[in-house]
């Protein structure tokens, strides 16, 4: 029986109920028991007997159930959060079953699937590598149906426990409402580690780098339009944030998109002098694209920065290292500009008439650690002799394959509705799409997770508008499986809420540090970052 609400059942509040007490510990159970009560009475429902009872009559129906979230015939982690759905078929009522070879089913009652989390949890844990199942039952006029079955595969491989990531508005304008937040995948528990709204001029933030996927150590940069001076990188290190300028001053250009080695104190970032351009007609309502754009070499422990490239017809972007840290990747686009560098007008109007022009290639830097020097730069994606642009360059963790996003211009594949994301077995060369878990719309952003197994990535493939994030799953021949939205409390979420996910990066643990830390390194002075001559 549902109530007004249309969703909420007994059995929901009181799996809610059981979530709160496992979150809040044996002290919060009898207070929490009593809020659970109180919710069934206002539901007009009364909860007796534990588990709901499965239908015993009922019309087989030939088709899988249309559910949302999409979470049929993929590939789940064993330690991932309750994959919640809502019912799409048309019914009166509604009760669901899971289970799998080992293990207790779980039943739920009501259109919104929502399964408790410990039973869930051991559910997974004791069938790491069997297949998931979900069975649907829908009452409609006295009837009962039920649909066929949902299969997924429990992997037997963990995802990393935590996922860092930004929430923007998806729209044009300058961001005023930004927040870096941090979600434990294995739960729901999200939380912010650091929002723009509690600095008086309220400015952009921008990406965040770990260092080897560990939160002691990691950066971000933000930045005000109208005032860049007043920007900065916070360096989170032990505990204690610190700002640093991070900025070439012999071109005044901020340091942009950063990439943590693996060990040591070097950091590799982009510099980039960004522009957007706007089509009135196109369904690509924006472009991006670099006025200027070159690689520089930050020390951590010195605050000592230098340049690694200056050349004017090569567009240097993204930098990530090789997993040993023995070579820097990065992203090169090679369009030589007529107008000169500091005209500043005359190069915006060339550009964004040449926007096309702009197709980037992956290129590798040998790198030697002793002597902190480079080699020559040499190609290892020629996506531009195939009229397209390579961008994002990641590796695995055992250095066997690399992953980009593939466009067929342009720098900003999160406005390109053909992005689709790419791999390159660097032991054999071969390169192809990842076609399992590709969409539609708009694939790119991703990271890999310390296994080197999993995957996220961000995708528009629902609407076209609104950035989600996805986990694709590559099996012992490392082939990538159809991908899963992150699971939500209310399965509906993503549909209610109007915000992009963006920059997402997998960390082993929490990030620890408090946001007002953050917030006072990002509020006081300024630490003077030394250029290297």
């Amino acid at each position: 029986m549902e109530n007004k609400k249309g969703c909420e059942t007994a059995e929901d509040v009181k799996n809610e109920a059981a979530e709160q007490i496992e979150r809040n510990g044996k002290n919060g159970a009898r207070r929490l028991g009593v809020v659970a009560a109180i919710l069934l009475v206002a539901a007009g429902v009364w909860f007796f007997g534990g588990t709901p009872s499965l239908p015993k009559t009922f019309e087989s129906i030939g088709k899988i159930p249309a559910i949302y979230p999409d979470y049929v015939e993929t590939t789940i982690p064993p330690n991932v959060a309750p994959l919640n759905f809502y019912v799409e078929e048309e019914g009166d009522r509604y009760i669901t079953s899971v289970y799998s070879k080992n293990g207790a089913k779980i039943v739920v009652s009501g259109r919104e699937a929502r399964f408790p989390l410990k039973k869930w949890r051991d559910l997974l844990e004791a069938n790491l590598g069997e297949t998931l199942v979900f069975d649907v039952y829908v009452e409609k006029n006295g009837k009962w149906s039920k649909f066929q079955s949902v299969e997924n595969k429990i992997a037997p491989v963990r995802i990393d426990s935590y996922l860092a990531y930004r929430l923007i508005e998806p729209g044009y304008e300058y961001g005023h409402r930004i927040s870096l937040r941090q979600r434990n995948i294995e739960t729901f528990e999200e939380e912010d580690f650091f929002n723009n709204r509690a600095l008086a001029t309220s400015p952009c933030v921008n990406c965040h780098s770990f260092q080897n996927r560990e939160t002691d150590r990691f950066l971000f940069h933000y930045r005000r339009v109208d005032a860049p001076s007043e920007g900065g990188t916070i360096l989170v290190e032990n505990g204690e944030a610190t700002k640093v300028s991070a900025k070439l001053e012999d071109a005044g250009i901020s340091c942009s998109y950063p990439a943590w080695r693996p060990t040591g104190d070097l950091v590799a970032f982009s510099t980039n002098q960004t522009r957007q351009i706007f089509h009135l007609t196109s369904t690509q309502k924006i472009e991006v694209f670099d006025l200027l754009s070159d690689l520089a070499l930050f020390d951590a422990k010195t605050n000592e920065l230098r340049r690694l490239t200056a050349t004017n017809g090569i567009f240097e972007t993204f930098p990530t290292w090789a997993p040993d840290g023995s070579a820097l990747y990065y992203c090169a686009a090679r369009v030589e500009p007529k107008s000169a560098e500091n005209d500043v007008r005359g190069r915006e109007d060339e550009l964004a008439k040449r926007i096309d022009e702009f197709r980037y290639d992956i290129m590798r830097m040998s790198f030697d650690e002793k002597t902190r020097t480079f080699g020559a730069p040499e190609t290892v994606v020629a996506a531009s002799e195939r009229g397209r642009s390579a961008l994002h360059p990641r590796i695995s963790p055992d250095g066997k394959t690399l992953v980009w996003t593939e466009a067929a211009s342009g720098t900003f594949p999160i406005w390109r509705p053909e992005a689709d994301l790419f791999a390159k077995n660097m032991e054999t060369g071969e390169e192809r799409p990842l076609t399992a878990a590709n969409g539609e719309n708009s694939d790119s952003y991703h990271s890999f997770d310390s296994s080197g197994r999993w995957m996220v990535f961000s995708s528009r493939r629902e609407d076209g508008l609104y950035t989600r994030l996805y986990f694709t799953y590559f099996d012992e021949n490392g082939w990538e499986t159809k991908p899963f939205v992150l699971p939500q409390r209310d399965p509906m979420r993503n549909r209610r809420f109007f915000k992009s996910y963006n920059v997402p990066e997998l960390t082993t643990e929490r990030i620890e540090i408090s946001v007002k830390t953050l917030i006072d390194a990002a509020a006081g002075e300024t630490a003077n970052t030394k250029n290297a001559k």
